[in-house]
């Protein structure tokens, strides 16, 4: 039991340096023995393995930099991006995707498509664990270093069994997800919701990094959310979910509809044609959709008028959770989110409505690209981080 506990102890302290080297990029062993409060001979010993498995490197110095103080101590540590690589699956109503990156959090390859009818999990899920065996094959010539997947999803998902318990929007009940795509790829896999892998992303790597407590959003034809608190999602209770679109709220004419209808891209398109859009395929209602952003950019003025509204609508929605909450940042992610004037309206009722005020941030992720770049993040913090290494199945990185 001691050495099973000890085991243990060196792998959960291994987990806590590459996060320090993974966020901090470059890290000297003297700052990690401070930031993690571990002795400077400990963190040597616990570096090493790292090193000869391939997952840290010592960097060399960069052109214009002053010369690193001699001695291992002084050398900054950082990921080497050829350790590894993660398998990265996202899924929404309207897109999905796949990506590979390397653990350095460089992409290799992607690609996306909107699989329809979305509604059939099942079919989803083989057409995803396809795509991912072709982007596999084709971009990785051994996947021994291939670490694991993660799979981000609109829903709602029991991290822990890695199941999804329910998906509104995709029209999914129960599903065992983890399992089957594990056995489908032969690779570990995790899953996490949606919305709070993009907020832990912008929080960790992008535009948000430093942040400790946001309001996260995503929008697009409906309104998703959650609330990040100390760096983690909250867990429990309904608004860290998507269901928050399903929230009924008082319009800003008076009227009472959901925050879908307010707020999401499918009320901003009945509003401006004068009936609700056709449903399916959802793939008719995203490019209306974005075709109203590209004329709110162009300045078109109804399209700019509903935008602003329906930003004004969300902005009211953040503000009254904003008061216990108490959020540093509110982040908008989603295709809405390039929409200028939707943008602008969440900012003109946030600044009037949040003392002290707080910024709002507009997400990478809104595009397939920022996609890409959030889940292979995550999926890089998840194998780097969270879950147990076995460095022996590495072995040493051969040049």
């Amino acid at each position: 039991m001691a050495s099973e506990h000890g085991s243990t102890s060196v792998q959960h302290n291994q987990r806590t340096l590459l996060r320090e080297i993974l966020l901090g990029e470059a890290v000297p062993r003297q700052a990690l023995a401070a930031r993690t409060q571990l002795s400077a001979g400990a963190v040597s010993r616990l570096v090493r393995p790292l090193i000869d498995a391939g997952l840290v490197r010592e960097r060399t110095e960069r052109p214009g930099e002053h010369p690193v103080r001699p001695g291992r101590r002084f050398q900054p540590l950082e990921i080497d991006p050829r350790g590894g690589q993660v398998l990265a699956i996202g899924v929404t109503p309207v897109l999905q995707t796949v990506a590979l990156a390397d653990i350095g959090r460089e992409v290799i390859a992607g690609t996306s498509f909107s699989f329809e009818p979305v509604g059939d999990a099942d079919q989803v899920i083989h057409h995803l664990a396809e795509e991912s065996r072709k982007l596999i094959g084709t971009h990785l010539a051994n996947r021994q270093r291939l670490l694991g997947g993660l799979l981000i999803v609109t829903g709602v998902v029991d991290p822990v069994r890695g199941n999804i318990v329910q998906c509104p929007y995709l029209r999914w009940g129960p599903v065992e997800v983890r399992a089957t795509l594990g056995k489908l790829l032969n690779l570990p896999m995790q899953v996490r919701s949606l919305t709070p892998a993009i907020a832990r992303a912008e929080m960790l790597f992008g535009t948000a990094r430093g942040h400790q407590n946001a309001l996260g959003m995503i929008c697009g034809q409906g309104v998703g959310a959650t609330v990040i608190i100390d760096g983690r999602p909250v867990a429990d209770g309904p608004f860290p979910t998507s269901g928050i679109g399903m929230m009924r709220m008082v319009g800003e004419d008076g009227t009472t509809s959901t925050l879908d209808d307010l707020a999401g891209g499918l009320g901003i398109l009945w509003r401006l044609h004068g009936e609700y859009p056709k449903l399916e395929p959802l793939s008719h209602s995203n490019a209306a959709l974005e075709e109203a952003i590209r004329r709110d950019a162009a300045g078109d003025p109804p399209v700019a008028r509903q935008m602003a509204r329906a930003g004004r609508e969300l902005g009211r929605a953040l503000v009254q959770h904003a008061h216990f909450v108490r959020p540093d940042v509110v982040l908008i992610a989603g295709v809405l989110a390039l929409a200028p004037s939707y943008m602008a309206g969440i900012r003109e009722t946030v600044d009037e409505g949040m003392v002290p005020p707080v910024k709002v941030l507009r997400s990478r992720v809104t595009d397939v690209p920022g996609g890409w770049w959030a889940s292979c993040s995550m999926a890089v913090y998840e194998y780097l981080t969270q879950q147990p290494l076995d460095l022996s199945r590495l072995g040493a990185l051969r040049d």
